[in-house]
């Protein structure tokens, strides 16, 4: 009977172990790896209260699941979030696995030992949706008074010295050569602006519609669709695509991620309906192939560089006359 409740007790505590690991995984695969893992890192663990720290998610995933990442809120536990990072790759590794980064800049004005609490990372997979959580951050926040310094070892300001006769003088005299100094230093810059002012010549100013067309022809340049390098030449084009819409309507569409760019476009009148459609449809297109085992034919892989095309086209700035800017 003993021997069964000592049995029992190393079986609670290999579960309780195996719960409380450094990192989340998703659904196994048949051959052990992960389907999908999350893992959380900071750049520091000891700061000093208001001090940012680097904070970040990298998924590991198998061909055929599509990641995504919590849209988080100003604070995240104790820490307010700063700014919130770009999703980068995904990267292919060595196992075949892809991975991908997306960062968080945090600070926090609470002292002691504090954590970043784990965040839920859900996913679409081949056998339906789920989601995997990342590890616990411990992050110890120091005051800005030394451990053996307290608030009583501030002293009073003590008053100001007389200032002697002589040492006056020197004042004035050290004032009088600055002031000559400084004017002499304005004098020179004028002059030299001047000059400069004559010898420049004029830059012509590049429209965001010029820029996505040269970029474009470029990509086809490259030929990577024939290299075999389909997913690259997706990333390229929405990349393309997505630069151009900031440039042309100062929408941050490069820095966000699709469903957070396609919430921001369904409000603003920048668009209308019509290309807030086309660019949906082009940018959920792109997605099927640079997050899933998707494979386009060529005829689609064609429709797609014409939507991006098209998308330009109809909504390029018409102007018959640059601006011409000094170098």
């Amino acid at each position: 009977m003993l021997n069964i409740l000592l049995l029992l007790i190393g079986v609670v505590y290999t579960l309780g172990v195996v719960r409380n690991s450094a990192f989340a995984s998703g659904n196994q695969a048949t051959e052990g790896v992960p389907s999908i893992e999350a893992i959380a890192h900071a750049d520091r663990n000891e700061i000093t209260i208001g001090d940012k720290i680097k904070f970040g998610i990298r998924v590991t995933y198998k061909d055929g699941v599509v990641p995504r990442f919590p849209e988080l809120d100003q604070q995240l536990g104790v820490f307010t979030v700063k700014k919130m990072g770009v999703a980068e790759g995904p990267k292919k590794e060595k196992d075949g696995r892809f991975t991908v980064d997306c960062y968080y800049v945090l600070s926090s004005y609470e002292i002691g030992h504090q954590s970043i609490p784990p965040l839920k990372i859900s996913y679409q997979g081949t056998q339906g949706e789920g989601e995997v959580v990342t590890n616990e951050i411990s992050i110890d926040i120091k005051g800005v008074l030394q451990g053996d310094e307290i608030s009583g070892d501030i002293k009073d300001i003590i008053p100001p010295a007389d200032v002697p006769a002589s040492f006056k003088r020197l004042l004035s005299w050290i004032g009088a050569v600055f002031t000559v100094l400084l004017l002499s230093g304005i004098i020179f810059w004028l002059i030299t602006k001047r000059k400069k002012k004559m010898q420049e010549r004029e830059l012509i100013v590049k429209l965001p519609h010029e820029i996505a067309y040269e970029l474009l022809e470029g990509l086809l340049k490259e030929d990577l669709i024939a290299k075999g390098f389909i997913k690259e030449y997706y990333y390229r084009l929405t990349g393309i695509v997505r630069h151009y819409i900031e440039n042309r309507f100062d929408l941050l569409a490069p820095e966000r991620t699709t469903e957070e760019f396609l919430a921001e476009m369904a409000h603003t009148n920048k668009l209308n309906d019509i290309h807030k459609r086309l660019i949906r449809e082009f940018l959920e297109r792109c997605d099927m192939v640079k997050y899933a085992t998707y494979d386009p034919s060529v005829s689609e892989i064609q429709e797609i560089y014409d939507a991006a095309k098209r998308f330009v086209d109809e909504t390029k700035e018409c102007m018959e006359n640059k601006e011409a800017i000094p170098a």
